[in-house]
């Protein structure tokens, strides 16, 4: 097999020693670490974890979110989990979860209207996202537990890359249109660029670092 070269732009916010850049050297990539994004803790959710109980459910979409969060009560809530990172972040904090979906957070909502007839659903979430709708006899509480916002980054990244790897909407936005194909770690971030008229080059096939360096490095020796 021919070596890879490809260089992949990394946008999100990580430093080159972070869990995308490293999936990437792994797969014989070549990781160019320019995030586009900065992500701050504002809260722990303290307040709303504690009024949880053990009919309630707990739903979290990010590795981030779960280090944001303080620890549950003696009866916890119940856990639902988008992908298989942050299950693991999950499990490595010694909670169990109850509810795991590979693909999206919009999946995860779907299963949990199933599921969830009453009490309360807690969504510690980032500040650029939105809870959805409250249904028939539940309640979301949403507390913001970190900050989502743009930083300055070096525009001429465009002429060193020759791959652009977005993990999600806002990366998205802050990037726009290129012509370097784009790689999209799931389907809420693929949404996103075709919002923008991009249908990415690749899309994971779970939303994990490895699976998305995977899907770049087989397109690339193809």
């Amino acid at each position: 097999m021919s070596e890879i070269t490809a260089r992949i732009w990394v946008t999100r916010d990580e430093t080159p020693d972070g869990p995308l850049c490293r999936a990437l050297g792994e797969a014989g990539l070549e990781p160019v670490c320019e995030p586009v994004l900065l992500r701050q803790r504002t809260g722990d959710a303290r307040d709303e974890l504690s009024m949880l109980t053990d009919e309630d459910w707990l739903v979290l979409t990010s590795v981030f979110s779960v280090e944001c969060l303080a620890d549950l009560p003696a009866k916890p809530p119940r856990i639902a989990a988008v992908g298989p990172a942050t299950a693991e972040a999950i499990r490595s904090r010694g909670w169990n979860v109850d509810l795991e979906t590979d693909r999206s957070g919009e999946d995860l909502w779907a299963a949990l209207r199933e599921r969830a007839e009453t009490g309360v659903i807690c969504y510690p979430r980032s500040s650029l996202a939105s809870p959805p709708e409250a249904w028939a006899d539940v309640v979301i509480v949403s507390p913001a537990v970190y900050e989502t916002r743009p930083r300055d980054f070096d525009p001429s990244v465009i002429g060193r890359i020759d791959w652009i790897a977005v993990t999600s909407p806002s990366a998205v936005h802050i990037v726009g249109p290129s012509n370097a194909p784009f790689a999209s770690i799931g389907p809420t971030t693929t949404a996103a660029l075709r919002e923008i008229g991009i249908t990415p080059r690749v899309e994971a096939a779970r939303p994990t670092f490895g699976d998305l360096a995977r899907e770049i490095a087989d397109h690339v020796v193809k």
